[in-house]
């Protein structure tokens, strides 16, 4: 056994082989005897451990592979990078100051050492892609739902908040219709442009996709993939008539016009009924300009998607929504103090790759230990990931 002076042993082996010199050599990754060890006894062999033995953990680190994939899931259920932080040092019997530094008037300075979520965040930015790039596809999927969403804060007087972020992303369907993230990234904007580099991600194109309608993906998808058949999402279809409707008329969910618009954007027969309706009303009544003009502007996107409509596929953004309000509610105000586009992508995976169910914790370990272990145990990106100073990639 041989390791640093001071420092923990590690083992090493012959290795003679049939051709060449025997040699001397040591485990690609250093192994730590961790938290969950008393007395050097594995509790889950029962197995005595060596002082050189334990559970594989990158070089140079203080902490085994298998905590580095317990806080990583523990960020994908919605934990703070602070909370995960502290829980991981004291699971791994290393933990630090948990006293709050004061100054002399006792103003907080800043967390307690131990509650310092930099551990944790380095964490993220280097081992969510690599899980999931274990996972993710390399193609595009046949039926494609694209969407993005506003990332906000709260700021006192602004009822809305501050835009901090926007999100873009694409979700496909498995084979049993679970919708899945299949890309995902933080743009500063929205733009045709970023749409289209978004869309160069993946191999090939969808055979049909469905979005809100957008400018700028309506014209990224148009080039990106000119021959995949593009949908309307109908829930956007169906609002956008109702809230064109007069406002007493909107307000009233007894007037007749609402039955007539509750299915009018997935059945032909429907959708002439209710443009017959929404005439006649408009004939002997004021105020249904606008409703009229709308379903003459949206009358030929309607009836042009309806025969190749299918009640089994995707003909709303509703899938893709649901996870951008659970991203909100898991990012919330968080989403002001990320301004690293880098890092900001590799939590937005971690998120989605467990809003897919994309493995588990004790997959997620193996998946870092073979990663190590092709890079000779070192965790080559961390802290490599910085933007310029007053320059925030995720700001400009």
């Amino acid at each position: 056994m041989e390791g640093p002076k001071g420092g923990p042993k590690r083992q090493r082996w012959w290795c003679e082989p049939k051709t060449g010199e025997k040699h001397r050599f040591r485990e690609t990754l250093p192994r730590i005897v961790g938290h969950d060890v008393q007395g050097h006894t594995c509790p889950e062999c029962a197995s005595h451990l060596a002082p050189w033995e334990g559970q594989p953990a990158p070089r140079l680190y203080g902490y085994v592979v298998r905590d580095i994939a317990w806080a990583l899931a523990r960020v994908s259920e919605g934990l703070p990078y602070r909370s995960a932080a502290a829980e991981v040092r004291v699971r791994a019997n290393r933990p630090l100051e948990t006293e709050v530094p004061r100054d002399a008037k006792g103003k907080r300075l800043g967390p307690a050492a131990n509650d310092h979520g930099q551990l944790v965040s380095d964490w993220v930015d280097v081992y969510a892609p690599v899980i999931w790039d274990a996972y993710a596809p390399t193609a595009w999927p046949k039926e494609a739902i694209l969407d993005e969403d506003e990332m906000r804060y709260s700021v006192p007087g602004k009822a809305r908040g501050v835009l901090a972020f926007l999100v873009l992303a694409v979700m496909g369907r498995t084979r049993v219709g679970r919708p899945y993230v299949a890309s995902i990234e933080a743009v500063p904007r929205a733009t045709s442009g970023a749409w289209a580099k978004h869309l160069r991600r993946l191999d090939g194109a969808p055979e049909v996709y469905v979005t809100d309608g957008g400018g700028a993906v309506a014209v990224a998808t148009g080039k990106a993939w000119p021959a995949a058949e593009a949908r309307r999402c109908e829930f956007h279809l169906s609002r956008n008539l109702r809230d064109a409707l007069p406002s007493k008329v909107a307000r009233d969910f007894q007037d007749p016009l609402h039955a007539s618009l509750r299915g009018a954007v997935s059945s032909l027969g429907a959708w002439e009924d209710f443009s017959r309706e929404l005439n006649a009303r408009g004939a002997k009544e004021p105020g249904f300009m606008n409703s009229m003009t709308l379903a003459a502007k949206l009358d030929r996107v309607v009836q042009g998607q309806l025969p190749t409509r299918s009640p089994f596929g995707v003909n709303s953004t509703g899938p893709l929504e649901q996870f951008y309000r659970d991203l909100e509610n898991n990012i919330g105000d968080r989403a002001g103090r990320m301004t690293n586009k880098r890092r900001a992508d590799a939590l937005l995976m971690l998120l989605a790759a467990r809003n897919n169910r994309w493995g588990s914790e004790q997959e997620w370990a193996e998946i870092i230990r073979k990663h190590l272990t092709t890079a000779k145990g070192m965790a080559r990106v961390q802290r490599q990931h910085t933007d310029p100073k007053n320059a925030p990639s995720l700001r400009c």
